[in-house]
C-alpha cells in the first residue's frame, strides 16, 4: 500500500470504529478522535503482516481480515497492543475488555482454520455500492480459492442485515449486558 492508500484507509477504518458499539464501549471517552486513530492504527500495522487489507478498486470500502491459521502475534505486537491499550483504552475497561474478547472468540466455531474479517468499513454516506460489491467479490473468492469458510461479528444492526443479505448465516447472538451492546456472530461457507 502506498501512503495514500494508507492515509484513505485509515480514515475509512477510523470511521468505522467511531461507528462500532465495541470500540465505543471501551474507548477513552477523554479525546476520542485520539483513541480511534491509535485503535486503527494498531489494527492496519497488525493485519498488514498477514496482507489482510482490501481497499475497493473506488476507494470507498476496507476490509481488514486474517486466515486464523495466520493469526500470530510476537512480542512486538504485543507491546504495541499494550501501549495502545494504555493511550486509548479507558484503564476501568482494561479487564472487562480482555474478558469480551476471550468471551466472543469462545464463542466462534471451532473449524480447523477460517478467514476471520475483522473490520468492514465504508466512506460515510457513500451512496455506490459498488465498493461494497468489489469487497464481497474478494472475500468469497479468497473463500472459494482456499477452500475456508468466514467468520465475522458484528455489534451494528444495520451491518447485520447487509451480512445476511450477501449470503452470511447468523449462528449466534450475545447479549452483553455489561458494555450493552449486542453481538452477532454469522458465517458463510464455502460455495462453489
Amino acid at each position: 500500500m502506498n501512503k495514500s492508500d494508507r492515509d484513505i484507509i485509515i480514515s475509512i477504518v477510523s470511521n468505522a470504529f467511531e461507528q462500532n458499539p465495541r470500540a465505543q464501549a471501551m474507548m477513552k471517552k477523554k479525546n476520542p478522535a485520539r483513541s480511534v486513530r491509535l485503535m486503527t492504527e494498531y489494527a492496519y500495522d497488525l493485519v498488514e503482516k498477514f496482507d489482510g487489507i482490501y481497499l475497493s478498486k473506488d476507494k470507498t470500502t476496507v476490509l481488514f481480515y486474517y486466515l486464523n491459521s495466520q493469526y500470530r502475534r510476537g512480542l512486538v505486537d504485543y507491546l504495541k497492543y499494550g501501549m495502545m491499550f494504555l493511550k486509548a483504552i479507558r484503564p476501568s475497561q482494561f479487564f472487562p475488555t480482555l474478558k469480551r474478547e476471550k468471551y466472543i472468540k469462545s464463542l466462534r466455531l471451532d473449524y480447523p482454520d477460517y478467514i476471520y474479517v475483522w473490520v468492514l468499513g465504508s466512506v460515510p454516506d457513500s451512496t455506490s455500492i459498488r465498493g461494497l460489491a468489489d469487497i464481497r467479490d474478494h472475500l468469497f473468492g479468497l473463500s472459494k480459492t482456499l477452500q475456508l469458510p468466514i467468520l465475522i461479528e458484528t455489534t451494528v444492526e444495520k451491518v447485520l442485515k447487509l451480512y445476511k443479505y450477501v449470503g452470511f448465516e447468523l449462528y449466534h447472538k450475545w447479549d452483553d449486558h455489561d458494555a450493552g451492546i449486542n453481538v452477532w456472530f454469522l458465517q458463510r461457507e464455502v460455495k462453489e
